[in-house]
């Protein structure tokens, strides 16, 4: 058994990993950037903020919200190789972005109390292991009215299969993830007022869509052996998209502002 903070490393780089670009993309989550830029408006980005992305992954979330609400950006995350690549895309972007990437823990960011105006977490929570404690943690890093987003997959009790209780279910978030209500409840307990809260499960079905049809493609290819048996499990995937259907599996909005 892999101690937590080994289990982290190993998950940051299977996200950093050829196999899951190709499959997931560089945002890593349901929607893409457009689902993003809902988080963004939900928030109420303003221009000059300063901005944290917690678990930012490749980088694209935190470079699309510099250009789109033009805000300050810091991503942390905690692969080596996904910082160190967000860095390089970032220098050679045409337009250039706001944005600084920094490698660290998101449950144990580094940084200053009050040091940002809105931190954003996008399909990250569900994988932290102490989330009220990740979530209080957040607190701490806001100004006072400061705002949090949040999305993420989520799972109602009793619905997940066990055979997703493993590499699968943690490439889609879906192995601690908390019902929809979990969520706006770990944001009220740590001090925060949700304002908004959405439902984006149709984004959720359409990404398995792709997937499923990504990895079919990897496999008649000739795809390495770790994308061979992911391709064995489409019927999982059929699965958790009918548990989607059902809402038993979805993917919500979250956005919420200290409470002083």
């Amino acid at each position: 058994m892999l101690d937590r903070y080994t289990a982290k490393i190993c998950c940051a780089d299977l996200y950093a990993s050829e196999l899951a670009r190709l499959i997931l993309g560089d945002s890593l989550h349901p929607g893409g950037l457009r689902a993003t830029n809902r988080l963004g408006r939900a928030m109420g980005l303003q221009a000059g903020w300063r901005v944290l992305d917690l678990a930012c992954g490749m980088g694209a979330s935190a470079a699309a919200v510099s250009r789109v609400f033009r805000c300050q950006v810091t991503g942390l995350e905690l692969g080596a190789a996904a910082v160190a690549a967000s860095r390089r895309r970032a220098l050679a972007q045409p337009v250039p972005s706001n944005v600084a990437f920094v490698r660290g823990d998101a449950e144990l960011p580094p940084f200053r109390d009050g040091a940002f105006d809105a931190v954003i977490i996008e399909c990250a929570t569900s994988l932290f292991g102490d989330k009220p404690a990740a979530i209080a943690g957040v607190r701490r890093l806001l100004r006072p009215g400061g705002v949090i987003g949040l999305s993420d997959i989520t799972v109602e009790p009793g619905s997940l299969p066990p055979e997703l209780d493993g590499t699968m279910g943690m490439m889609l978030c879906l192995t601690d993830a908390l019902p929809s209500l979990g969520y706006q409840r770990l944001l009220e307990d740590a001090g925060f007022a949700v304002a908004e809260r959405e439902n984006l499960s149709g984004e959720a079905l359409s990404l398995l869509a792709e997937l499923r049809g990504k990895l079919a493609l990897w496999q008649s290819f000739g795809g390495s052996a770790a994308a061979a048996d992911l391709a064995a499990a489409p019927d999982l995937l059929g699965r958790v998209a009918e548990l989607v259907a059902q809402g038993e599996i979805g993917y919500w909005l979250y956005a919420g502002k200290k409470l002083d």
